[in-house]
């Protein structure tokens, strides 16, 4: 297994670790290729995995979201197809017949908050903080935020967060409705994960499918598939490079169209 991820096992709970704590566990395409095989891995681990917890390497994030070096100067196709490979990510994730936890200490930013966004339970630290900040680089959420997070939040706080592009805390994480449980200090995350992810598979495999299956909601293809779209196309545009380029320069981006 590439180092880009690590993978262990105790007792019917798993853990991928996204192992690039030097990039803040940035999503690039390696990593996604490689969690895709995990999850499938995962579902077919019939009567062993009941629990799957995801998190981030490091105590500075969980993710801070897509690679920008990958993404920096693609055009409109080339930035659909990593989108997509995203998508069928985080997608998989949502649609697990595992109960999925989202161990988050730091940063949750972009892909890494849609990335949380699809799993089952969210659990924090009292110094994560979270944001979709797309909208300050001249491009859109890519991994499905705009449908799954009116979805979790409501239509007010969400597009709230899309728009503005600022990052919340914790405890505001814990008002709006993003997390499971209220936010834990930074040295209790690991055992408050720990206990919740083998109470979890403490229980019937094919009981916990049936309740996820029955407690899913359906997040429409269309919608999405037009998100991936227009996502690629805001990636592509003057804008969108100019934002990009901006945020790896450490600058306030000169934004051109109108």
């Amino acid at each position: 297994m590439d180092s880009l991820i690590e993978v262990d096992d105790a007792e019917r709970v798993r853990t991928i670790t996204l192992n690039r704590p030097d990039r803040l566990n940035a999503l690039n395409s390696s990593v996604l290729e490689h969690m895709s095989e995990e999850i499938q891995k995962v579902t077919a681990a019939k009567n062993r995995v009941r629990c799957l917890v995801i998190r981030g390497a490091g105590d500075r994030a969980f993710s801070a979201g897509a690679d920008l070096e990958e993404i920096r100067g693609l055009d409109a196709d080339r930035a659909q197809i990593f989108i997509r490979r995203g998508h069928r990510v985080i997608t998989a994730i949502e649609h697990s017949s595992v109960p999925v936890i989202a161990e988050v200490d730091g940063f949750a930013l972009g892909g890494g908050f849609e990335l949380m966004l699809a799993c089952h339970v969210v659990i924090a630290s009292d110094r994560s903080q979270f944001g979709l900040p797309e909208a300050r680089i001249g491009c859109i959420p890519g991994f499905g935020g705009t449908q799954r997070l009116p979805r979790t939040v409501g239509k007010a706080a969400a597009l709230h967060l899309m728009l503005t592009g600022t990052r919340i805390d914790a405890d505001r994480a814990w008002q709006i409705g993003l997390l499971s449980v209220p936010p834990v200090p930074a040295a209790e995350l690991g055992r408050e994960v720990e206990a919740t992810a083998r109470l979890i598979a403490s229980g019937s495999r094919t009981g916990l499918a049936n309740l996820l299956e029955a407690a899913r909601q359906s997040t429409a293809g269309p919608a999405l598939e037009h998100e991936a779209a227009l996502a690629a196309l805001s990636i592509a545009s003057a804008d969108g490079q100019e934002g990009i380029t901006s945020f790896a320069e450490r600058r306030e981006p000169i934004f051109t169209e109108e």
